[in-house]
């Protein structure tokens, strides 16, 4: 259902000029975001109104991209419980959604920094630079939880589109640069996971919840070579890139695992070494991306009964405590 907030621009002794503005609604079989207006107040006086409202007919405004679901789909999935383990657990998907990349471009610089594609190594993060078109969306075709053939441990897959995809800078590309679209990938861990490598990956990020990483194939980065030794989603030798994405991640078990992911549309622009000046890469990120993920609990109602039974034995040991001498309590 989308909701809508009216907006009263008036001027004394006029009548009020509405203006409807959507704002963020549920997402069942399409989420359609829409961004506040600029100016939220009412009021003004007449030459800044004749102004305002001269220029709100000339210039358009700015859209937030909206989430599709393809047939069946549903938005979160559906909880799944394993079937090997006791006590059982059970996948709860994240509900997807759109996340401006403005409200996470400083821990986005971080991982990056940690993972070692740093200024020092010639990357350079532009995270305002490129906007996705006012009627893209992410159609979604695939978000399901999933369980291993011995049904105990349990993982997600998620298949969308972006359309239209992000468009890269107006005009052609400086001479000498070799520019590629990927996915640059956000992952945010409970624990560093083994890597291919066979060791553990991730990194702590001061003030931030796990573990994280850039999802490229846990490769560290280094200095500027090209997209294919970056921190992107095909990194590793994949050939997933826009305007198609898609993911399944290993399988997990265990209470409070969990897996976030932010999956943003990039344009990689490599100039190559020449003379004396070292090669450098441009990371330029569209202005939004999609966050999905999961995370796996205790069975509920394995949940249900430990807390009675903490219940159970706080109890006694308050009457316990009430009893003469700490004499023993003989229970019916």
């Amino acid at each position: 259902m989308k909701r809508f907030e009216t907006i009263a621009l008036r001027r004394p002794g006029d009548a009020s000029l509405t203006v409807n503005r959507g704002i963020p609604g549920q997402m069942h079989k399409e989420v359609n975001l829409r961004p506040r207006s600029r100016y939220g107040v009412a009021h003004l006086t007449r030459p800044l109104w004749v102004s305002l409202a001269a220029f709100a007919w000339v210039v358009p405004v700015q859209a937030v991209p909206m989430i599709t679901l393809g047939a069946g789909v549903t938005n979160p999935p559906p909880n799944l419980n394993s079937t090997a383990l006791n006590p059982q657990q059970t996948a709860i998907a994240d509900t997807a959604s759109l996340i401006p990349v403005a409200t996470f471009a400083p821990l986005l610089q971080a991982t990056l920094n940690a993972q070692g594609f740093t200024a020092a190594n010639n990357w350079t993060l532009l995270p305002n630079l490129l906007t996705l078109a006012n009627n893209a969306t992410f159609n979604i075709t695939t978000y399901s939880l999933s369980l291993n053939p011995a049904g105990s441990a349990l993982g997600e897959r998620i298949n969308f589109t972006l359309n239209p995809n992000l468009a890269g800078q107006v005009g052609p590309p400086p001479p000498g640069t070799i520019v590629t679209e990927h996915w640059l990938q956000l992952l945010n861990e409970d624990q560093r996971y083994v890597a291919e490598s066979g060791a553990p990956f991730g990194f702590a990020i001061p003030g931030q919840p796990g573990f994280w990483q850039v999802d490229n194939g846990d490769g560290a980065g280094g200095a500027a070579a090209g997209a294919r030794t970056g921190p992107y989603y095909d990194s590793n030798g994949g050939t997933i890139v826009p305007p198609m994405f898609s993911d399944f991640p290993h399988y997990y078990a265990g209470g409070g695992t969990y897996l976030h992911f932010d999956a943003i549309p990039t344009w990689d622009v490599f100039t190559p070494a020449m003379g004396d000046t070292a090669a450098s890469e441009l990371i330029e990120v569209g202005n939004y991306g999609l966050a999905w993920g999961f995370s796996i609990v205790p069975e509920p109602s394995t949940i249900s009964l430990m807390a009675v039974g903490l219940l159970g034995l706080a109890g006694y040991t308050w009457r316990r405590r009430q009893s003469p001498c700490g004499a023993s309590l003989k229970v019916a």
